[in-house]
């Protein structure tokens, strides 16, 4: 292994501090001395004073330490919050003075295992480097020690409120504490410096490498000129950090005279605020000009009721309007496809635009946008100067069906397939009255909470709806329904008026498999033509059943638990429907509240109904 040179590194660090020096920041007792010197060590300490500081101490310094000591006993300004670190002479074991250990496990209570219990221990068994701090310990660990004979130091101030942060050695420690360095002065006027114009231009190379598709190694080159603090690091990282579903892509506080901020940046900020709360708009808003805040309100509250639209220039905009229409249908994979085909005419808004990020808050297309197609997106090149090679491939198109919905089936499901007919006709069909609101871009959860209304007696749903492969339509509401019982009315009578529909419907089992209920019909033309009721042992037909989908055939010898996905798959192969599980599990889908599944009660007939508080 190499020694590391610490007598360039730490004349570096010295001389860009001098050069950055700010007496309000920087004012501390010699302060002036060491800038005149540009030097914030001191002497160097000989042989003879290390060896001597082992021997009083009991143990061998690990050798980054060592060498360090051999060039200047001691530091000043370890980053921002400590300012003197100890020398031969003044490095002691901490000692726990403040009784850290007690007050960590007192905070795990019960729950303290023995990762916290050697955690807790680090105060009483380590050395404390430093002498003069913000609250800020430094602690190097003589039980954390690598194959190197590197000790880890920790560090801890209580005003982070955050575990004690590792570092895995000296060394480590200290070129954390001068990227540090670098991260807080690189607002102030006129920092610039050899380092800075060498991150600077590793940052623009990392932006070039991006549009090419070289994400990762852009990525890499990014988050080490984050931790210096250069200005245009964190946007181009945050970039790709979004599209891979690791961060949000929230930037809040930049005027939107800037495209890139009006039309990306801050659709994502909407996006990650907190949908509760009576001051959210005011205090999403407050970060931004004056004179923006109510074009970011008007945001926010797009984003809130799904209105908003992610827009975009050329031939990938175009692409944009296609695909939403295509996720809106509940066609996400075709959604993808068009996307990813188009991603190599996209152009930037402004220099520091690598990828179509604003894409993640529109309500259609964000859920398509998933992490593995946000990394094939990021791995396509884009953008003027870019070879245009063919996009990356844009993965396999599953095979939905309708067996899917046997494994989503917590809450049962009902869902209506309608033939000939486009998604926009559903809500007319099976909608509670002739001016059936459409709400738009449900996901499965927020029809799931909403608040059917009606009568007590009813049982009306909100269900979302979409293209059920060629030539049908669906409608789905993750709410089962016991069709066994007297009043179940299925509502694709109604619906396949001038055509026909199927209704499938499950209620899971409730204590025992033979509660569990799955109903199928089939009507044309406002009549029923045939259907199948099974509860338990109970088989109830009506019409003729065409071969295979009789109960023998798609339960024979099953529970309606065993038989429910041999079932889904027979009905769907024998219509040719399929219902991508995507857009219903995962998408935002147009949503609508039914008409009643049950009939109103006979004159004499009672009821039994359920709220929720």
């Amino acid at each position: 292994m190499m020694r590391f040179e610490w007598r360039p590194f730490l004349e570096r660090w010295s001389g860009e501090w001098a050069d950055a020096y700010d007496p309000e920041h920087d004012g501390l007792p010699g302060a002036e001395d060491w800038r005149a010197a540009r030097w914030l060590g001191r002497e160097a300490a000989d042989g003879t004073g290390i060896v001597a500081a082992e021997a009083r101490l009991g143990v061998t310094l690990p050798p980054s330490l060592r060498s360090f000591l051999a060039v200047t006993d001691g530091w000043h300004h370890a980053g921002n919050f400590v300012w003197r670190l100890a020398g031969c002479e003044d490095l002691d074991w901490c000692g726990d003075p403040h009784g850290m250990r007690d007050v960590w496990l007192d905070s795990a209570g019960d729950d303290a295992d023995e990762d916290l219990v050697r955690e807790a221990g680090t105060w009483s068994r380590s050395l404390q480097l430093a002498t003069e701090s913000d609250m800020v310990d430094v602690l190097l660990d003589p039980e954390d020690v690598d194959e190197r004979g590197e000790w880890a130091v920790y560090t801890w101030a209580p005003w982070r409120a955050s575990p004690p942060e590792r570092h895995p050695s000296f060394r480590h420690f200290m070129e954390d504490m001068y990227r540090e360095f670098h991260a807080m002065a690189s607002d102030r006027p006129a920092f610039a410096n050899e380092t800075t114009r060498a991150l600077d231009d590793q940052v623009e190379q990392a932006r070039l490498a991006a549009l090419r598709g070289e994400h990762e190694a852009a990525r890499e080159t990014l988050s080490e000129a984050v931790a210096f603090g250069r200005p245009r690091a964190s946007r181009l990282r945050d970039q790709i950090d979004a599209l891979c579903g690791t961060a949000t892509g929230a930037e809040g506080g930049a005027s939107l005279a800037d495209p890139y901020v009006a039309h990306e940046a801050v659709p994502l900020t909407c996006r990650a605020q907190p949908q509760y709360g009576p001051h959210r708009e005011e205090s999403l808003t407050r970060g931004y000009p004056e004179e923006d805040r109510p074009a970011v309100a008007a945001t926010l509250r797009a984003i809130e009721e799904a209105t908003f639209r992610y827009r975009a220039d050329g031939a990938f905009g175009a692409a944009v309007e296609t695909a939403r229409a295509l996720a809106r249908r509940a066609e996400p994979e075709a959604a993808w496809r068009t996307l990813a085909a188009a991603v190599p005419e996209w152009t930037p808004r402004s220099a520091d635009h690598i990828a179509p990020v604003g894409l993640l808050a529109d309500p259609y297309l964000g859920p398509v946008l998933t992490p593995e197609r946000g990394r094939v997106l990021l791995a396509t090149p884009r953008g003027p100067g870019a070879a245009k090679a063919s996009p990356a491939p844009a993965g396999s198109a599953p095979e939905d069906g309708l067996g899917w919905l046997a494994e989503e089936s917590r809450h049962g499901f009902r869902i209506v397939l309608i033939a000939g007919v486009e998604p926009s006709d559903v809500p007319r069909r099976l909608g509670s009255d002739d001016t059936t609101t459409v709400h738009p871009a449900l996901t499965v959860g927020d029809a799931w909470q909403a608040r059917p209304g009606g009568e007590p007696w009813e049982a009306r749903t909100v269900a979302r709806f979409g293209a059920a492969g060629d030539g049908w339509v669906f409608a789905h509401s993750d709410r089962g329904m016991d069709a066994a019982q007297a009043r179940f009315r299925s509502p694709a009578e109604e619906a396949s008026r001038g055509t026909r529909a199927l209704t499938l419907t499950y209620e899971p089992q409730w204590g025992s498999e033979d509660s569990a209920a799955f109903h199928f019909s089939c009507a044309e033309n406002g009549e029923r033509r045939y259907g199948l009721t099974v509860r338990g042992e109970s088989r109830t037909t009506t019409g003729e059943i065409p071969a295979g989908l009789t109960p023998g055939g798609l339960f024979a010898g099953r529970t309606v638990p065993e038989g429910l996905r041999t079932a889904l798959d027979s009905i769907a192969a024998h219509f040719g429907v399929t219902v991508s599980r995507e857009a219903v599990c995962h998408g935002r889908l147009d949503a609508f509240e039914t008409r009643s599944w049950l009939r109103e009660p006979a004159s004499g007939e009672g009821y039994a109904y359920w709220t929720r508080s």
